[in-house]
């Protein structure tokens, strides 16, 4: 099974400062029939102005993961972190019982970033906060495997059975990524363009897979997101 979700397709709040792509019911979005994907609650394609972004606001009792593609995203939170980052790093956060944090562009240049909400295995947790810095030739034409379940041997360990990934395919390239029975990906083309199973997905398409072998083959340049996860249980 593969569903292809187009990027024009997807929910866009256009606010001055920000411009955001919604992949799942979000803020102003409501939309019952689109509220996730297996524990993936929420993909959100953000581009920030300079001088600008999100001033300190709550989270709760979600497993936050920001890549990102471009640009230089400054964090801050109440726990006492403050970092700047930059291409292809990785900032992860568990909010738990609570954690207020801001994000903003104190650049020059506007701020690309993709940020993915997990439902954790349990709720009211101790939250905490990470991040990693990946250089190119760890994903350069292979799957980087950047998060997984805690308790695995993955940089950033998440509260859930969920692992994502991300390559860089220069052009002619192939990957393929092997789907157990029991799991299901979630496909985000956050650069360029790919060919999936003879599905052509363009710049910030995205895919539902299941139950199959994916072979990805990049026409010039793809840039990817993958998250994987157990498949949806049938009521």
């Amino acid at each position: 099974m593969i569903r292809r979700i187009p990027f024009e397709s997807l929910y866009l709040a256009e606010h001055g400062w920000l411009r955001s792509r919604f992949h799942f019911s979000f803020a102003e979005y409501r939309n019952p029939d689109n509220v996730h994907f297996g524990v993936l609650r929420v993909m959100n394609d953000d581009v920030i102005a300079p001088g600008s972004g999100f001033d300190m606001h709550p989270h709760n009792d979600m497993e936050i993961v920001t890549y990102v593609i471009s640009g230089e995203l400054t964090h801050e939170d109440s726990m006492g972190h403050r970092e700047t980052l930059g291409r292809g790093d990785v900032q992860y956060m568990s909010a738990g019982t609570g954690v207020l944090h801001s994000e903003t562009n104190e650049g020059r240049e506007p701020v690309h970033l993709i940020q993915t909400w997990i439902f954790p295995r349990a709720r009211h947790l101790k939250p905490r906060y990470g991040s990693v810095r990946f250089s190119k030739t760890e994903r350069e034409n292979r799957w980087l495997r950047f998060a997984g379940p805690d308790g695995d041997d993955t940089p950033v360990q998440l509260h859930q059975d969920v692992n994502l990934y991300a390559a860089e395919l220069s052009s002619g390239k192939t990957l393929t990524f092997e789907t157990g029975e029991d799991r299901q990906l979630y496909v985000k083309v956050m650069e360029g363009d790919v060919i999936m199973n003879g599905i052509a997905l363009g710049q910030g398409d995205a895919a539902e897979a299941a139950g199959e072998t994916l072979r990805f083959v990049a026409a010039a340049y793809a840039h990817l997101l993958v998250v994987e996860m157990a498949k949806d249980r049938e009521d």
